[in-house]
C-alpha cells in the first residue's frame, strides 16, 4: 500500500514556480559579502538569509530616516515652492539627506558591500519589480 499524497504537496518544492529550482544558474555576486556563490533558485540574490537579512535590516532602519528627509526635499523641490518656513525645511532636509547618503555610501563601501546603484540593476535583472 503507497502512502496518501497530502494535499498541497508538490514535486516543485515549496512555494515554488515551475523551472525556478531547475539548478544551471551562473555564479552571482552577493551584495553583502560580494563573494560568488551558486543559487537555489532563480531569483536569489543573496548567498545566506543571514546577509539578506542584514542588508533588509540596515536598508530599513536607514530608510526611516532618509524617507521622511526625501519627502520634504521632494514636495518643496528642495526648498524653493512653499511659505518660507516650508522652504527653510526643504532646503535642510536636502542637504541632511545628501549629506545621510553619502555617509552610508562610505560606511558601505567600507564594510565592502556592493554600491546601491549595482545591487538596484541587480535586482531588475532578476525580475523584482519596486512598485
Amino acid at each position: 500500500m503507497t502512502a496518501p499524497v497530502l494535499h498541497g504537496g508538490s514535486q516543485m518544492g515549496h512555494n515554488r514556480l515551475p523551472g525556478q529550482n531547475a539548478g544551471g544558474w551562473p555564479i552571482r555576486e552577493c551584495p553583502e559579502c560580494r563573494k560568488g556563490f551558486e543559487p537555489k533558485v532563480a531569483n536569489q540574490l543573496f548567498c545566506c538569509p543571514a546577509h539578506k537579512n542584514e542588508w533588509n535590516n540596515r536598508a530599513t532602519a536607514r530608510g526611516r530616516v532618509l524617507t521622511p528627509l526625501a519627502i520634504v526635499a521632494r514636495i518643496t523641490r528642495n526648498g524653493t515652492r512653499g511659505t518660507p518656513e516650508r522652504r527653510d525645511a526643504g532646503k535642510k532636509a536636502s542637504s541632511y539627506q545628501a549629506t545621510l547618503i553619502q555617509r552610508y555610501r562610505d560606511e558601505d563601501r567600507e564594510a565592502g558591500r556592493m554600491e546601491w546603484a549595482d545591487y538596484m540593476i541587480h535586482r531588475i535583472d532578476l525580475g523584482y519589480d519596486p512598485l
